[in-house]
């Protein structure tokens, strides 16, 4: 046999171990992964976009702020105590004024009522509460009879008005929570102001007529002037006749430019549902104008 025939077959295992070894190198997986499934890369890619866009939250955390609208949602009510809250809205409060705060006063006279509304703004920190209104109350009313506390009959008028009031007022109501997220409060306070008289009042002297009831207007009649028709009641010397209307005070008569407004106290109830918006209820008593309730709706800024 030929030397040439005898290396032949260690050629063929040597080049055989070769191409084992070298099948074997290309056969082991890159460190980027050129040689993976294509459809295995792409599910890789879109898990990576998940866990980017969801970050660092834990299992849960995601589901929970959906729940709760987020940390700025518009359902989180709670305030913080060391900051301001300011706010905005409208008003409408009910004064009644009863017939004895007039005789308090005067004698004769009604119950009268006295719807006001108008504008506010609010400032809260740390439970203490500022609010301040531009409001307008009207003051009107049908006919009755006055006089002058303690003096006779005959000095008894008819008086009706179209007054109105422009109030300014500021309330001041220290807060109690009610829970802990601030949407339920109850505030306790009082506020003063002062306002604007404008409109008139209408003073006419009277006598009997079907009976002298003064709690019945209608039972009385009007005088016309001096002495006419009954001597007795229409002889006091003031000159009421007719739609006489009584002068303000800058004119000498007896009709106020200003009408103050002091109440204390006050009760209030405030219902925030949401982050933006609250809702309040009033009850109190004002020295000039009896027991008054009422109720605003308030967008917080």
């Amino acid at each position: 046999m030929s030397r040439k025939a005898l290396l032949s077959p260690v050629a063929l295992l040597t080049l055989g171990a070769s191409l084992f070894v070298a099948g074997s190198t290309f056969a082991q997986p890159s460190e980027d992964g050129f040689d993976k499934d294509p459809e295995d890369t792409m599910a890789a890619k879109a898990n990576d976009k998940e866990e980017a866009k969801a970050g660092d939250e834990m299992p849960g955390e995601k589901e929970k702020k959906a729940e709760d609208g987020g940390a700025s949602g518009i359902w989180d009510t709670k305030e913080d105590p060391t900051k301001a809250y300011r706010y905005v809205g409208v008003r409408y409060r009910h004064a009644i004024v009863p017939k004895a705060i007039l005789n308090i006063f005067t004698d004769g006279g009604a119950t009268v009522h006295v719807p006001m509304g108008g504008l506010e703004f609010g400032t809260r920190r740390d439970r203490l509460e500022y609010i301040f209104s531009l409001s307008y109350a009207d003051y009107s009313s049908g006919e009755m009879l006055f006089k002058g506390k303690g003096q006779p009959d005959i000095s008894y008028e008819r008086v009706r008005s179209d007054l109105a009031v422009i109030f300014g007022k500021v309330e001041i109501l220290y807060e109690v929570p009610l829970d802990d997220r601030s949407r339920f409060s109850l505030l306790f306070g009082g506020g003063v102001g002062i306002g604007g008289v404008i409109g008139n009042l209408y003073r006419t002297q009277v006598y009997p007529g079907s009976g002298n009831d003064p709690a019945v207007p209608s039972q009385w009649n009007d005088c016309t002037s001096f002495g006419v028709p009954n001597g007795a009641y229409c002889e006091v010397d003031n000159g009421h006749f007719g739609d006489y209307s009584e002068p303000s005070w800058a004119s000498g008569g007896s009709l106020p430019l200003v009408f103050p407004w002091i109440a204390i106290p006050q009760v209030s109830f405030r219902y925030k549902p949401m982050k933006m918006l609250q809702a309040r209820a009033d009850l109190g008593f004002a020295i000039s104008s009896g027991v008054y309730f009422g109720a605003s709706i308030d967008y917080i800024l």
